[in-house]
């Protein structure tokens, strides 16, 4: 019931709620009833917890997604104040010099499948603006390789259809060649788990001098390439699954010409308005 009104994936959910429900029912001792445990003054306290080491952006994604689970379950609790969790500077892009090398990083690996792990790993996050769970949800036929380019269609919590960056075509072409079918995209066709897999992957890669492969950077440098090109805002938003017009303008940070107040309202506005994505 929770999952499917909730748009998020179940296995995501289960990151949160987990540790949530345990810590509502077994150490503030509340009784284990929806209505109850999902309130979001426990939610409240739960993200301003002073007892664990969670950085803010850890505290955001969970309190967005019990907030969330509360909306369904417990549509009649209203709104509660909560304190700010926007201390956290927007992630650093990669320069185009460490573009290069973290594409060397990817082609260097010492086996075939790591290799094409890597730049699957490197194309879809830097040239398609996915994250690392949509990445690892990817089937082979949701990947389309055609004369137009790369096109992915994008499952889970906000579905969609990306076309990989023009710098980045040939790596994921040389990552997906002689597959087909209905294995997974990311990792061995045998593999079981959905959770999680890209970061121990990256943690038993092969590394020299290369700059860390951190995907959300990678998801960080995508929109910030099409910000500074003037992509429309809204397609931005669109292919890049994003919800908050916000949260795209804070990347104007990381590029000095855009980097005003004007090029702000005009990055909102002009997300706000949808007028590219009319038919």
């Amino acid at each position: 019931m929770i999952t499917p009104a909730c748009h998020y994936l179940a296995e995501r959910l289960m990151v949160a709620t987990s540790g949530f429900v345990d810590w509502v029912v077994n150490v503030c001792g509340y009784t284990a009833k929806m209505h109850v445990v999902f309130h979001p003054v426990m939610i409240r306290r739960y993200v301003s917890r002073d007892d664990v080491a969670w950085g803010d952006k850890i505290r955001r994604d969970y309190r967005s997604l019990l907030l969330r689970i509360a909306e369904v379950v417990v549509p009649d609790a209203g709104a509660i104040p909560f304190e700010s969790l926007n201390t956290e500077t927007p992630t650093l892009p990669y320069t185009d010099r460490e573009l290069g090398r973290l594409e060397s990083w990817a082609r260097g690996q010492s086996s075939a499948q790591r290799r094409r792990d890597a730049g699957l790993i490197l194309g879809f996050a830097a040239g398609a603006g996915l994250d690392p769970w949509e990445i690892q949800h990817l089937r082979d036929d949701d990947v389309v390789v055609g004369r137009a380019g790369v096109r992915v269609t994008v499952a889970g919590s906000v579905p969609r259809d990306v076309t990989v960056m023009l710098r980045w075509e040939d790596l994921v072409r040389d990552s997906l060649t002689g597959r087909s079918g209905r294995n997974w995209v990311f990792g061995p066709a045998t593999r079981t788990s959905t959770f999680n897999a890209i970061t121990p992957f990256i943690r038993r890669t092969d590394r020299g001098s290369e700059p860390t492969p951190v995907p959300t950077r990678m998801r960080q440098t995508w929109l910030v390439t099409h910000l500074a090109a003037r992509t429309p805002a809204d397609l931005i938003m669109t292919a890049g699954g994003l919800t908050k017009p916000e949260h795209l303008a804070t990347s104007l940070a990381h590029i000095p010409a855009l980097h005003s107040p004007q090029e702000r309202r005009r990055v909102i506005g002009e997300a706000r308005s949808g007028r590219h994505n009319q038919p």
